[in-house]
């Protein structure tokens, strides 16, 4: 029998604590975030420190939960439409008396740890956060995990299917639900991964003899290649759910 103590903590505690090899153990390999980006994720670290939770099992670390407060009217409409878009929202605010929702923006367990229900903590543990620091709202755009398995099913309609209990279909979509969250609205651009061809090759380690839409492993839509332009395009969609 495994018995695992973890304790969570925040970047706060242990800033020197890095977190890179988790993500990258966590994401597919073409899910790489361009320079733009990752700035933004550094500043959010760095302005941000406690509310990037870290999960430890004695001094090793075995999950990591960021998140980003924002000001959001409630409103469908005003939700942020990409997750860089929830990063600039957050970190460019200057009013930060306004802030009224946590925008959770990335859940990462290591591998070895992925049995134990860490990701529910990580939930649990935002959900805490939020009321600590007084915040009405918790928001979270979710990669639904079973999607890359049905690759040609519209997003918007597989973000919506049921199993004969009537929970939701997919088990990420369904441990919110089952924490008390619902669906708000998809965000058909999360993500988006723009590379040549060569990059693409690497990535997935096939070839794109000719211009088209191709499947790939890990994807949840196909990607689009072109060759006259000789790049790709992935857009990786998400969907906001809200924590009631």
């Amino acid at each position: 029998m495994i018995i695992i103590d973890i304790q969570v903590y925040t970047l706060k505690d242990f800033p020197e604590l890095k977190t890179v090899e988790i993500m990258k153990d966590a994401w597919a390999k073409f899910m790489t975030p361009d320079k733009d980006t990752m700035k933004y994720w550094a500043n959010m670290r760095r302005k941000f420190p406690d509310y990037q939770l870290c999960l430890l099992d004695g001094d090793k670390l075995v999950g990591v939960g960021n998140s980003i407060p924002l000001i959001w009217s409630g409103r469908e409409d005003d939700l942020p439409a990409s997750w860089t878009d929830t990063l600039i929202q957050g970190v460019e605010n200057n009013e930060y008396d306004l802030v009224n929702t946590l925008s959770a923006v990335n859940i990462a367990i290591h591998t070895d740890y992925q049995k134990f229900g860490l990701s529910q903590k990580l939930l649990l543990e935002f959900k805490k956060l939020a009321k600590e620091k007084g915040l009405k709202r918790l928001i979270v755009p979710v990669r639904p995990s079973f999607k890359m398995d049905y690759p040609l099913q519209p997003f918007e309609n597989y973000i919506h299917w049921k199993r004969a209990d009537g929970e939701p279909f997919d088990p990420w979509i369904r441990t919110h639900w089952r924490l008390g969250a619902k669906i708000i609205k998809p965000i058909p651009k999360a993500f988006t991964v723009n590379g040549t061809i060569s990059e693409w090759e690497e990535w997935t380690n096939m070839k794109f003899p000719e211009s088209g839409s191709y499947v790939i492993k890990g994807a949840l839509q196909p990607i689009e290649i072109s060759i006259e332009q000789s790049r790709g395009v992935y857009y990786d969609p998400n969907v906001w759910m809200e924590y009631e």
